[in-house]
């Protein structure tokens, strides 16, 4: 783009309310006679290519005053005045074009411009015309006042000719006060967020007993944002800038003003929730830990939303419009989104029964692992695999959930198989060294425990052995096992006994007597050998303190 064509551009810009309703007018139906025609009315006719000020104030209620002429113009110029410094443009094909409109908000014949930021000014119907109402005439001088702070344009008479030369359509000195402005805002920012940190500490250090120095410089920076924004969405309008230049320029300070407030909020947010982490980290509790991550994020998006209502608010957007239409869309939209909702409240009824918490080892809807998070929608769950799997909430709270992570021991049951060929002095002896060994274990529970010859197999003896290892831990129940089951192997090979296997015996039967075969040979007694596995004896290991001899009667041989 050559030089000219830019220039050209920012020219056009620079007037474009001039040229745009310019050419609305030409579009213009009778004056009054509806609510676009009695705005453009009051607006082309205070144009520089058109200023006929008695003209304008036509479509104006003076009933509640003023009466004279002069101070009616000046009504219109102001009000006018207050929209460019506002910079509220006013785009004539949004204005209804009919005479018999009717708000559908309000159910009245009239018609607001802006109500979400300016709802003073609006025009209704009188009887016989469209006229800007007495309320927005009345209202016109303090709206006024709070637009333009500063005297300005009392200042600017005195100013030197040449600064009075205009730039792109704008006067030299008043882009000097722009400039002016960026960094007396930057300026006054700084200085105000030095008294906000000062006094955000001491509160903070009450309330919470801690402060980040990290934070504090994230603080910082977003409270001179902050400042500085306010601070020149306050100075800008006094400047009297084109519509479009105040338009653009209030626009970029309050999207970071809004963005800035948002980012203070999440600030303070984190802040809060880290200190309540720790001391969530001292209880003994794991429900406080799966719930303050949980209350962080909702505290987030709470503050997300409602920034981004208020950059809609600033973006002349009606919000409250908007929500009502969200309303009568709640139906549809919650039956398009129940599976979110039926987590949502899956979620609830988790942190209420509490079922279970961060790290316990659970079986749930078919999945076995260890709980890692739980969030609103769903549960990720840390399986034996290293793999996560995510289950909806709405699942787990419609299902059966065992909470593994709560055993207070770990059961062990187990059906011992011996050959036929054991004699019972043998098998009493083997479920005796069985009971003595699980004594002596480390790892088992004394108080509880079954051992017994349960039933008669197809091809072996069942020794039926329930026992329960104190423990809640896998590694140390699989230890424990280990340990059982060497001392049982090894007491078998003691008292001569075999684990049988599925086998089939074909035994025919001879004349003659049949007599039992000799039991084997023993280097000791089945007694010593039973004493030797129970607790202190020489054969169990590990070595245990020896038991009162309530557990070992004297030998009544």
């Amino acid at each position: 783009m050559s030089r000219r064509a830019l220039l050209l551009t920012l020219y056009v810009l620079a007037l474009g309310p001039t040229l745009v309703t310019t050419t609305a007018s030409a579009e213009t139906n009778e004056p009054c006679s509806s609510p676009r025609s009695a705005v453009q009315t009051w607006i082309d006719h205070l144009q520089q290519d058109n200023f006929r000020p008695s003209v304008s104030t036509v479509c104006f209620d003076f009933s509640l005053g003023p009466t004279e002429k002069g101070a009616q113009q000046e009504v219109a110029r102001n009000l006018l005045a207050v929209l460019d410094g506002q910079g509220k443009f006013v785009v004539y094909n949004r204005i209804p074009l009919k005479s018999d409109y009717v708000d559908p908000a309000s159910q009245l014949p009239r018609y607001v411009l802006f109500p979400a930021t300016l709802p003073e000014l609006y025009v209704e119907w009188s009887g016989t015309r469209w006229l800007i109402s007495a309320e927005t005439v009345a209202a016109t001088d303090s709206l006024f006042r709070s637009t333009y702070t500063l005297p300005l344009d009392r200042w600017a008479r005195s100013l030197p000719h040449s600064l009075q030369h205009q730039v792109l359509g704008v006067a030299t000195w008043k882009l000097i006060g722009l400039a002016l402005i960026v960094l007396l805002s930057s300026l006054l920012g700084k200085l105000l967020e030095f008294l906000f940190i000062g006094a955000a500490r001491g509160v903070i250090q009450r309330f919470l007993g801690s402060w980040d120095v990290t934070f504090e410089r994230q603080l910082f920076r977003r409270v001179n944002l902050l400042f500085t924004a306010m601070i020149a969405s306050w100075l800008i309008p006094n400047l009297a800038l084109p519509v479009r230049f105040n338009q653009a320029l209030l626009l970029a300070a309050k999207l970071v003003l809004s963005i800035a407030s948002v980012l203070i909020v999440t600030a303070l947010i984190d802040l809060a929730f880290n200190s309540w982490q720790r001391l969530a980290d001292d209880t003994d509790t794991k429900m406080d830990d799966q719930l303050i991550p949980l209350l962080r994020r909702a505290a987030k998006t709470i503050a997300y939303i409602v920034g981004f209502l208020f950059v809609l608010q600033n973006m002349d957007i009606d919000v409250g419009s908007l929500l009502a239409g969200l309303g009568i869309g709640g139906l549809a939209f919650a039956l398009a989104a129940k599976d979110t909702l039926a987590n949502l409240f899956g979620s609830l009824t988790i942190f209420t029964d509490r079922p279970f918490q961060i790290g316990d080892y659970v079986s749930v809807a078919g999945v076995e692992g260890s709980i890692e998070e739980v969030g609103f929608r769903s549960t990720r769950v840390r399986t034996a695999t290293d793999s996560v799997v995510t289950i909806p909430n709405s699942a787990i709270a419609n299902s059966t959930i065992d909470n593994l992570g709560k055993r207070r021991c770990r059961r062990y049951k187990t059906n011992l198989g011996l050959t036929y060929d054991a004699s019972p002095e043998q098998i009493e002896a083997f479920v005796e060294g069985l009971r003595a060994s699980i004594l002596a274990s480390p790892y088992t529970q004394k108080h509880r425990f079954n051992v017994g010859l349960h039933s008669f197999g197809a091809s072996e003896l069942l020794i039926f052995v329930n026992l329960y290892f104190d423990t809640a831990d896998f590694a140390e129940e699989l230890e424990g096992r280990h340990h059982l089951h060497l001392e049982w192997l090894r007491l078998a090979d003691r008292i001569g006994v075999g684990f049988a296997f599925p086998t089939q015996t074909l035994h025919v039967e001879t004349l003659g007597p049949q007599g039992r075969a000799p039991l084997p040979a023993q280097p000791e007694s089945f007694a010593s050998v039973v004493r030797s596995f129970g607790p202190g004896g020489e054969l169990s290991t590990p070595k245990t303190p020896e038991f009162t001899e309530e557990f070992w009667p004297e030998d009544e041989a």
